[in-house]
């Protein structure tokens, strides 16, 4: 099961007279976070399990509506379980530190209990 977090901060603001960008760096874990205290009680009694971890997070470097931006993004490669920055035809390992670094624009969280049944197959 995969959640995909859309802008946790809103990334773009409207300015009365432009678009603005909010370039807050927001601190996050990678692995084991448990979206369950984010719910309400009978929310979280429906799911058996609410920790998730970060597969990809992608992130708009640029300025906004001007069509000057670019897009790239930090993967994990689940075979050998590093992590690489893409963008346009470069890719390049990255450590895992410098993915929390960046101004999240979208992140892609795996279940726990998904990617451990996966796995074993």
């Amino acid at each position: 099961m995969v959640l995909i977090v859309y802008s946790v901060l809103q990334r773009f603001n409207n300015n009365t007279f432009f678009v603005e960008k909010n370039t807050t760096i927001v601190n996050f874990p990678i692995k084991n976070f448990d979206f369950g205290e984010l719910l309400t009680e009978p929310v979280r009694k429906r799911h058996k399990c609410t920790v998730y971890d970060l597969i990809a997070n992608v992130i708009h470097d640029g300025e906004p509506g001007t069509g000057k931006g670019t897009y790239r993004v930090f993967v994990l490669h689940k075979g050998t379980s590093k992590w690489f920055e893409m963008q346009d035809l470069h890719v390049t390992e990255v450590l895992p530190q410098m993915i929390t670094l960046s101004e999240s624009y979208i992140q892609i969280w795996e279940r726990q209990d998904y990617s451990a049944s996966t796995s074993n197959s």
